[in-house]
């Protein structure tokens, strides 16, 4: 077999186009030529995340703005909540040992939204200011949360609140200045239609005044610095050039179809998906589902490994397994970006036969 296609939650399956566009020539990045870019990919971006004030673009992986977006609106004596639904939730927690600080943890149990009652617990006990982490799209589980109303929750509190919409940003709802989310952590390579490699972080007014005094050590991360270069249409250290071109492309092809319009197709083949399961007659994992993957859980003595194996090496599509504890217990169908059904229709029907070989051959009990 020479490939294999993407069907994981990211990187994605990414448009030709999209690719053809990342093959651009390289520039100087401190030349006109590159301003214009940034400048157009910024333009893009706020228009899809619905964010008029900052926005800071890194040459990392999602979990690098995760990170930034920390470091930059933190300090050494906060103690923030940290609302928790899956494995990358539990990165903000990682994130705070690794600097120092005491979390009040809100946890979900995997499968489950983060209700806003639980994070107005977190609220209740928390000492100002209060710094609220959470996830959009928690792709270890397949759960949406509902920023919104969780935002509405932490500025009744005077709070801040951050967000890991990496996963969810272009597939699922989200508004940035129309929900008061104060700061936004993204990546290229999911619904953005993009390679990995550039990731951002988008900054509301009322979080870029804590940004000030944020006495966290940082350094590549430091946005204090970014702000300087920013002036100029330029990023403090070399970017990955050619995939911002790649990103580029990737957000005309969303503004292209239509803010709005692009959510509403994500969301007709999140429910096709489900739909194709559900008559299949599994179990849906999440009970909040993204429209940006789907997660089934697996029959009793069924592997989703071996699954995802024979459908990798015999007909060259790739699932993806579950995390942690959850491996090999639960299969991960990712169709955020450059997806439709007959294309999902078609990995279906492979998913089904390999499915129903392995129930056959399922030893009977006695």
């Amino acid at each position: 077999m020479k490939g294999y296609r993407l069907f994981t939650p990211g990187p994605i399956d990414i448009p030709e186009d999209v690719l053809s566009a990342t093959a651009h020539k390289c520039i100087y990045h401190r030349e006109e030529k590159f301003r214009i870019l940034l400048n157009n990919i910024t333009d893009l971006l706020k228009k899809v995340i619905d964010c008029k004030y900052r926005i800071y673009f890194l040459t990392s992986s999602g979990t690098g703005a995760m990170e930034a977006a920390y470091v930059n609106i933190m300090s050494k004596s906060d103690s923030p909540v940290i609302g928790v639904c899956g494995k990358f939730g539990e990165r903000w927690i990682e994130l705070c040992k690794s600097y120092g600080n005491d979390p009040i943890i809100i946890k979900q149990d995997f499968g489950k939204p983060i209700k806003p009652e639980m994070i107005e617990q977190g609220l209740k006990r928390a000492k100002k200011p209060i710094v609220v982490f959470t996830t959009l799209t928690e792709t270890s589980t397949g759960v949406v949360n509902d920023i919104k109303a969780i935002s509405e929750l932490v500025k009744r509190y005077d709070g801040y609140l951050v967000v890991d919409g990496v996963a969810g940003v272009g597939a699922d709802p989200f508004y940035q200045d129309t929900w008061n989310v104060d700061v936004l952590s993204g990546a290229s390579q999911k619904a953005l239609m993009a390679p990995p490699g550039i990731a951002f972080v988008s900054f509301s007014q009322h979080a870029q005044e804590k940004m000030k005094i944020s006495d966290l050590p940082k350094y590549y991360f430091d946005f204090s610095l970014y702000e300087k270069f920013l002036k100029n249409g330029q990023t403090p250290f070399t970017p990955a050039i050619t995939i911002l071109y790649g990103l580029k492309k990737g957000l005309e092809k969303i503004t292209n179809i239509g803010i709005e319009e692009n959510i509403i197709r994500h969301q007709k083949i999140a429910e096709y998906v489900r739909n194709r399961f559900i008559k299949m007659d599994y179990e849906l994992f999440s009970e909040s589902p993204s429209n940006a993957l789907t997660i089934i859980e697996m029959p009793a003595g069924i592997d989703s490994t071996d699954v995802i194996k024979e459908c990798k090496e015999k007909y060259g599509i790739l699932f993806a397994n579950g995390q942690g504890e959850m491996k090999g217990k639960i299969l991960r169908v990712g169709h955020m970006g450059n997806y439709n059904i007959k294309k999902l229709s078609q990995v279906l029907d492979i998913l089904e036969k390999v499915m129903a070989n392995k129930l056959k051959s399922k030893p009977s009990r006695r």
